[in-house]
């Protein structure tokens, strides 16, 4: 006789499953905005550092890039 398949349990399993990684995946991505505003923080105090070092203005930086 075959076992009868209990397609309800397999289903919540699979469910679960997949609360389980969204909740990851938001975990990850809330890593990754983090990471990426610490970058842009870092990168904004290189540069006012180099303008400053330089005795640059962000005008006179704009006019060299857009060149």
């Amino acid at each position: 006789m075959a076992r009868k398949v209990n397609y309800e349990e397999k289903i919540s399993a699979l469910e679960a499953k997949i609360a389980k990684k969204q909740s990851e995946i938001k975990a990850m991505k809330a890593q990754v905005s983090e990471l990426k505003a610490k970058k842009a923080k870092s990168d904004y105090q290189e540069l006012t550092e180099y303008m400053l070092a330089n005795n640059l203005t962000a005008e006179e930086v704009l006019a060299c890039i857009k060149d």
